[in-house]
């Protein structure tokens, strides 16, 4: 059995690590952040989100809106 204060120590780190989480997923979908580069020639370039990192933005996300309610 888990003592209360351990068991309110989990809590607040897992709060804290949805927190950041949330915070990290809000700030790719506002700066735009890309993980892959292709060359379009002439010096130019063209950013993009590769498949697997998209899929993990996505299953964070659900992850996310998922627990989001059991902090209210």
């Amino acid at each position: 059995m888990i003592h209360p204060k351990e068991k309110r120590q989990v809590k607040d780190d897992y709060l804290t690590l949805f927190e950041a989480a949330k915070d990290l997923v809000a700030y790719i979908d506002k700066e735009h952040v890309f993980d892959k580069a292709a060359d379009m020639g002439c010096g130019g370039f063209d950013t993009y989100q590769s498949d697997a990192f998209y899929d993990l933005i996505a299953e964070a996300r659900k992850a996310l809106s998922e627990v989001e309610g059991t902090f209210e």
